[in-house]
């Protein structure tokens, strides 16, 4: 029997069934997906036909329901007059062909125009905005609502005739018609503001003249938001008001209530790792006591086990989601087949956001699938010349190449120094729980194929290099840690983020004194063979060891960070300094306002940017800060967490004795972790 009936079961909406209770949320993944005049590429088609392939019962894609010059932002596939409707039936196809929906949604979030020759804008209810800094609103006139609804239903009917299944209207993450619909942007006077069942008039106005031209068979979904975490004019909806919004929402004629959480502006964290999978079902629980519409949760959902459990505890009716669908386009193919393991999980590292939202650059960076952007355009094609390829490392970049070459036909095998496969996943698990899904992964996936083999406490050397004799060697070594040259920096008191890796490998770190030689040496041995990150956390929250009460810790970019915010937990009083303006200055923008803000709030924590150590006692740190002035800090341990530097001390040494060497990872440019999967799927496909 599956572990997975309801998720893998069909589901009736409107009148479609779909095949699962698996759908994507819209997106726009930008420029090499969709031309600047609005057309999709063969990479958006490949991108669309992996997940549907790997099926998805319902994928939401956004489209421009008005024209966009060139260079405004996300090129978006253009979906407003009969000139699309070819390039959109190419879309349509690549889907349906595998029995799934597709469901366009006319980008409407804060920017519209009325007319092509207008400037793109934000435009809302009123000029109200959320946050300081950004460009005021634009109120739309009642003939501005009249433009604005007629678009709608003109892409909606354009949709139609290119083949797509249905609509979704965007009423939610703090977009134009959520502004309307929101107390906290919406203070008209008119028959648009004022009273709920006003504030809802254009939401139901759109989605009543959409199910009016295209008919009751053309699916009509609706994005919103029921808790929407902002304040301005005043709070914004809560999810009691919104429970009055739902039933609203459905007389209009909807088929399906997709929940977003929040805006766009929000403050909470909604979709970090912090935030637990299936956290926010509480609000399509609560939705569907008013509903009669099949109600999908989304937001933070990327663990199959959960998804089951939301459905059976009736607290929604679909899953919606899109990282769990870029991270692994098989997902629901493998829940369907009963393969939980062989899914290879998002880890919620945010890149993707960080990329396509904050940035606006195009999808291609994950933390786990190499497979996005110009990766999309070829498959993974089998070799015509096999090749024998020593992997050095099993970090992120060793496995993602390792994994690669072997599909391609080489004679792989991994060489990993420490007694586990990983690299620099088994430490910041520690950290990030859900990092320890990668190595799962690849656990999972060397144990299904033998072919590749692994070689654990093994050193390479140029001696091993040689006596092995491989074609090609791909050194993926992990980086240097930058130590700080400071009197006192040898101190026993002081630890670098690369001697907790390296006791987990169980070698331990030359350490002076009796006592603290003697604990390393310990725990190294311990480590070796019963280490979990769990096992680690719970250590930090009895042990004062090796990490003290009080930490000072020397560098607040992303290493400083997490171990900052991980001690947090652990009840330890923290000074972080940075010579840097900013705290976090590496980390991704999704996390990066959450995390300081974090320090910033604690009582336990103080913060020192623009400040330089100078020394290290065995009573604390000795700095000066910002003014010239000088500071000292009392603390048990200084945890150094300077990041790394290129690691080429291996890389160089073979550069004359094999003939193709390829070097990745951190060991080549530091960075995050779905650059070394990116870059180990290049050396892959380049052998």
């Amino acid at each position: 029997m599956s572990q997975f009936t309801l998720l893998s079961s069909p589901i009736q909406i409107g009148n479609r069934t779909l095949k699962n209770k698996l759908m994507t949320t819209s997106m726009s993944p930008g420029h090499g997906y969709v031309s600047d005049d609005g057309k999709p590429t063969q990479r958006m088609l490949n991108y669309l036909e992996e997940r549907a392939a790997g099926q998805t019962a319902l994928i939401c894609q956004t489209v421009a329901f008005f024209y966009r010059k060139p260079g405004t932002g996300h090129p978006l596939p253009f979906a407003y007059n009969d000139s699309h409707i070819d390039d959109l039936k190419k879309m349509a196809e690549v889907v349906q062909k595998y029995e799934g929906l597709l469901i366009g949604q006319p980008w409407a979030v804060h920017d519209w125009k009325p007319t092509n020759e207008e400037e793109e804008k934000p435009w809302g209810p009123s000029e109200t905005v959320i946050l300081k800094g950004m460009r005021p609103f634009t109120p739309m006139t009642k003939e501005h609502i009249e433009m604005f609804k007629h678009q709608m239903v003109q892409c909606s009917l354009i949709l139609q005739k290119a083949g797509w299944d249905g609509v979704e209207v965007m009423a939610g993450v703090g977009g134009i018609i959520n502004r309307f619909i929101s107390p906290a942007t919406n203070n008209r006077t008119d028959e648009y503001g004022g009273s709920l069942e006003n504030r809802c008039r254009l939401a139901v106005e759109v989605i009543e003249a959409i199910r009016e031209a295209c008919g009751p068979d053309f699916l009509i979904l609706v994005r919103w938001s029921p808790v929407e975490y902002v304040k301005a004019i005043q709070e914004g909806h809560g999810i009691e008001e919104s429970m009055k919004v739902a039933p609203i929402l459905e007389k209009a004629g909807i088929d399906l209530h997709n929940l977003a959480v929040g805006w766009h502006e929000s403050s909470v964290p909604l979709t970090t790792k912090d935030v637990a999978d299936g956290h926010w079902s509480w609000i399509s629980e609560k939705i569907k006591t008013v509903t009669t519409k099949p109600v999908a949760t989304g937001y933070r959902e990327t663990n199959p086990y959960v998804m089951e459990e939301i459905l059976k505890q009736k607290k929604a009716d679909m899953i919606a989601g899109l990282r769990y669908s870029i991270a692994d386009p098989e997902f629901p193919k493998k829940i369907m087949e009963d393969r939980p393991e062989d899914i290879n999980k998002c880890i919620c590292c945010c890149r993707c956001l960080d990329d396509v939202v904050s940035q606006g650059k195009p999808l291609e960076y994950c933390g786990v699938n190499p497979r996005l952007g110009p990766e999309l355009d070829t498959p993974v094609q089998k070799t015509k010349k096999r090749k024998q390829v020593m992997v050095v490392g099993s970090g992120p970049a060793g496995l993602s190449a390792a994994v690669t070459a072997s599909k391609r036909g080489h004679d792989v095998t991994i060489y990993e120094r420490g007694p586990r496969i990983g690299g620099c996943l088994v430490m910041s698990a520690i950290f990030s729980p859900s990092y320890e899904r990668l190595k799962k992964y690849y656990q999972t996936y060397l144990e299904k194929h033998p072919e590749i083999k692994v070689k654990l406490n093994t050193t390479v050397t140029p001696e091993l290099v040689y006596q092995v004799q491989p074609d090609v060697v791909i050194v993926a070594v992990g980086g240097h840690p930058i130590s700080i040259n400071v009197p006192g920096s040898d101190g026993r008191n002081v630890v670098q983020s690369h001697d907790f890796l390296e006791m987990l490998n169980g070698k331990p770190p030359k350490k002076p004194g009796i006592v603290n030689k003697f604990m390393w040496n310990a725990g190294s041995v311990f480590l070796k063979f019963f280490y979990t990150p769990d096992l680690a956390r719970k250590f930090m929250s009895i042990s004062h060891w090796p990490l003290g009460k009080r930490i000072a810790v020397i560098g607040g970019g992303l290493p400083g960070c997490e171990l900052g915010k991980e001690m947090m937990h652990h009840n330890r009083e923290l000074e972080i300094f940075e010579e840097r303006k900013k705290i976090g200055w590496d980390v991704g923008g999704s996390e990066r306002f959450h995390i300081t803000s974090a320090f910033k709030k604690s009582p336990h924590v103080k913060l020192h940017t623009l400040s330089k150590v100078k020394e290290i006692t065995d009573k604390g740190v000795k700095a000066v800060d910002s003014e010239g002035k000088e500071v000292f800090t009392e603390a048990d341990t200084v945890a150094v967490t300077l990041g790394f530097e290129p690691n080429l001390d291996l890389a160089t040494a073979l550069k004359e004795k094999v003939e193709e060497v390829h070097v990745i990872g951190d060991c080549k440019s530091p960075a995050r972790m779905a650059d070394a999967t990116k870059a180990g799927y290049l050396a892959g496909v380049a052998l």
